[in-house]
Parts: structure tokens; C-alpha cells; sequence
């Protein structure tokens, strides 16, 4: 093995020397490229899944749909993410970050334009669109561990928090752009066929306008130097079995995040209906008025996201998913017992229905995304990342099956109060599996204490 450690290679990183090194390609690259170029693919997918909610408002007007078509395609690039966390996770730790970062972003080109110049049969789009959407999801979900990985391996200690952070607040600036985008197409004269089209296809431009630099990435020092000695699956089993406590934790948290974050989703309609954005006179009007009320929602969510990238490093990342939880399941709690005057009461609504988005983005909607990218060891890094967003993935489908139900059967009032519940096992949950991370150095999962338990105390 070589003599360098992987405590080396972070002092490295610190001093600047994995940087500006000849003929390195992305060592060349400016560190705020390179960041925007980690970043850009994320802010696609968000886009991505966030236009679609849109596309399936024209869809209903163009053509005779059913409900089973358009969920078919509302969900085929979900059920596509999960797959692609934990496939393009544990292949990041086998081939290598950058290979599949290349794959995932080719997934992404090709079937978004797939999806834009999708096939129309006696149906509809929809049979295409969901086979489309299904393996754009590949990509999508293979951009969380591998984007967040490489956020982490290219970051010094003391603004890894703030780098990672940054990546995934792209989510936020996609959900703003896609209705932004929709709203500007709606201004051209052409028929909504071509609007749904021209929507979908945007999103492959910013992917293509970074593929070369994406394309001179390195694989970082960390990778590097642990793959220099070969991994059997049995050993990687080995590994996991070593820090299934802290996976248990950072799945764990994820998934009962996004199970409370469906509950935002609830309020979207009351809140449209209250700003006076519901429904229309022509078709065009009935888009329009659904991306203005998107913008408006997807605008409530960004200062939760600007807040995150400073504070992360400067108060702590356990420390902010616990403040995050708790005020979540506050806010729900109280909606719960004051639904009933709160709807009446336009203004306090949508502060409330702000507020949930704003504590939710400033705590565990980033830190669950930072957090497994930073207390795993290099080898195993992008697996444990995938597995625990594939985690979230399934909470927020179990979320969607479980709470339109129990919402017409019992009310609102019981389902905040559920969320409300979930919200706290999340926070006792952080509390007692999730570690601090915060100027946690990045190290080989070999060299870990064998006993996961002791990766629970926090030592920094």
C-alpha cells in the first residue's frame, strides 16, 4: 500500500496542492467551476422531476387521459432514481466516480430529449414518456451519490459543509426555473403540443453545455489511493457490516424526512386557491396560472437552501438536521390542532406553509443529502450515500401512498399530526445514530474502529 494516508491527501486538499497541478485537466479547473460543474447535473433532475408536475397539467388538456397513465408517468423517473441511487452508488465505489458520473449525465442528455420527442399513439405520449422518464430516473438517481461524493473528495475540511450544501441547493433553483421556463414558453405563439415538448427538452442544455468539463474530472486523491488495493464483494459486505449503525441512522433520517416532506404537498392546492391561481378560463390560462403558483411555492422554498451553505459548516450538521426536525414537527403539530382557523386566515396559511419549506430546506431536506457523503469510508462512500437516498426515495412514495388516504378519510388534522409524529422520530433518531460530520476527516473505511457504535461519539 502506499505510504501517503488518506489523512495526507486531505492536508492536501487544504492546502490547495490537488488544484493547480500541470496537466491535470480538472486540477486546472477553478474550484468554482468545478463546483457548478458538480452542481449543474443536480439542478437538472430537480428541473426534471419538478417540470413534470407541470407537463401532466397540459398533457390533461391536450389528450383523454387516465389516472393510471398520468401517475404512470408522474412516478417512472422516481422508481427510475431509487434504482439508480443504489445501482450507480455501489458502481461509483466499483469502477470509479468519474466513469459514472460520465454514464449518468449521458442518461440524462439522451432521455430527456427521448422524452421531448416522445412518440404519440392513439393514447397520448404516455406509454413512451414513462419508458423515457423510467431511464432518465437511472441518471437522476445516480447524480445524488456521485455528486455529492465528488462534492466531498474535492472539498477541504473546514468548507466541505458549504460546498456540499451548495450542490444540493441546485434542487431548489430547478424547482424555481422549471416553472420559469414553462411560464416564458407559454408567451411564444404555439400550440401547448410544443410547449410540453420544448419544456422537457430545455433541461438537457445546461448537461450539455458541461459535459466537456465534466468529461476532465480526475477521480479524486481519495478514490485513487483505497483503489489501489482491490475490493472483493464480500469485503464490501464486511465494510457495511461495520457501519450499518451510521447507515441505519443516515437511511433511517432520510427516509422519515421524506415521508413529512409529502405533507408540504398537501398544502399546494389550498395555497394556489388562496392566492387566487386555481383553474382558468382557456387552457392556456389553466398552465399559465399552475407555473405562476409554482413560482410562487418553488420561490418559498430557496432562502431554507441560501441559509443552509453558510451555516452548515459554521454550526454543524447534526446540530441543524436536530434544529430542522423539531421545528417541522412543531409546525405540524400546530397544524394539526389549528387547521381548522389557520385556512381561514389567508396571510397566516401561507407563512405557515412557507415556514415548513423554510425549516425543512435549512435542516434535514440538505443534511440528509451532506451527511452520508461525509462519515462513510472512501470505499464504501458512494454506496452508503445511494443506499440512503434510495431510503428517502421510498419514504416519499410511502409518504404518497400512505397520506391521500388517511387526508380524505380522516382530514388534514390527523395527517399533520402523523407528520408531526414522524418529524420527532427522525429528530430522536439523529440524536442517537447520526454523527457530527462537521471537519470530520475523510478516511478509508479499513482504517475505521471495527465497533460502529464508536462512530456515534462525536469527536469533533
Amino acid at each position: 500500500m502506499s505510504s501517503k494516508t488518506e489523512l495526507d491527501v486531505e492536508g492536501d486538499i487544504d492546502r490547495g496542492c490537488c488544484r493547480r497541478k500541470r496537466g491535470g485537466s480538472d486540477r486546472d479547473m477553478h474550484p468554482v467551476v468545478k463546483l457548478l460543474v458538480i452542481s449543474v447535473g443536480f439542478m437538472t433532475d430537480a428541473y426534471d422531476l419538478f417540470v413534470m408536475g407541470m407537463i401532466i397539467v397540459i398533457l390533461r388538456e391536450i389528450y383523454n387521459e387516465t389516472a393510471m397513465a398520468a401517475s404512470a408517468v408522474a412516478t417512472a423517473a422516481l422508481i427510475g432514481a431509487a434504482v439508480g441511487q443504489l445501482l450507480f452508488g455501489m458502481l461509483g465505489d466499483y469502477i470509479g466516480r468519474k466513469v459514472m458520473f460520465m454514464v449518468t449525465l449521458t442518461l440524462i442528455i439522451v432521455f430527456t430529449l427521448c422524452s421531448a420527442f416522445s412518440p404519440v399513439n392513439e393514447h397520448g405520449p404516455y406509454l413512451a414518456l414513462t419508458i423515457f422518464r423510467l431511464f432518465l430516473g437511472f441518471g437522476i438517481g445516480g447524480e445524488y451519490p456521485l455528486s455529492a461524493t465528488i462534492a466531498a473528495e474535492s472539498s477541504e475540511v473546514r468548507n466541505r459543509g458549504r460546498n456540499m450544501s451548495f450542490v444540493f441547493s441546485m434542487q431548489g433553483f430547478g424547482n424555481l426555473l422549471a416553472p420559469i421556463v414553462v411560464s416564458l414558453i407559454l408567451l411564444l405563439p404555439i400550440d401547448l403540443e410544443w410547449v410540453w415538448r420544448l419544456a422537457l427538452a430545455v433541461a438537457a442544455i445546461p448537461c450539455i453545455a458541461t459535459a466537456y468539463h465534466r468529461f476532465q474530472l480526475h477521480e479524486s486523491a481519495h478514490y485513487q489511493l483505497v483503489k489501489k488495493e482491490s475490493m472483493s464483494l464480500r469485503e464490501t459486505f464486511r465494510l457495511l457490516n461495520r457501519c450499518k449503525l451510521r447507515l441505519l441512522g443516515t437511511a433511517g433520517t432520510w427516509f422519515l424526512f421524506d415521508i413529512t416532506f409529502y405533507g408540504n404537498g398537501l398544502f399546494k392546492e389550498t395555497v394556489i386557491e388562496l392566492i387566487g391561481l386555481s383553474g382558468g378560463d382557456t387552457s392556456h390560462e389553466i398552465v399559465q396560472n399552475t407555473a405562476v403558483a409554482s413560482i410562487i411555492i418553488a420561490a418559498m422554498a430557496l432562502p431554507g437552501y441560501f441559509l443552509a451553505i453558510p451555516l452548515t459548516d459554521k454550526i454543524g450538521r447534526k446540530a441543524i438536521q436536530l434544529i430542522g426536525f423539531g421545528f417541522v414537527a412543531v409546525l405540524f403539530a400546530l397544524m394539526a390542532g389549528t387547521y381548522n382557523f389557520i385556512v381561514e386566515k389567508k396571510g397566516l396559511f401561507i407563512i405557515m406553509y412557507g415556514l415548513t419549506f423554510f425549516w425543512s430546506n435549512l435542516g434535514p431536506n440538505t443534511t440528509t443529502f451532506v451527511i452520508p457523503g461525509e462519515v462513510f469510508g472512501t470505499e464504501i462512500r458512494s454506496t452508503c450515500h445511494g443506499i440512503s437516498a434510495a431510503a428517502g426515495k421510498l419514504g416519499a412514495v410511502l409518504g404518497a401512498l400512505l397520506f391521500s388516504p388517511v387526508s380524505e378519510a380522516w382530514g388534514y388534522q390527523v395527517t399533520f399530526g402523523c407528520c408531526a409524529g414522524i418529524a420527532l422520530v427522525g429528530l430522536i433518531m439523529t440524536l442517537a445514530l447520526v454523527p457530527e460530520s462537521n471537519n470530520m476527516v475523510l478516511k478509508s473505511a479499513r482504517d475505521e474502529d471495527d465497533d460502529p457504535a464508536a462512530s456515534l461519539i462525536d469527536k469533533h
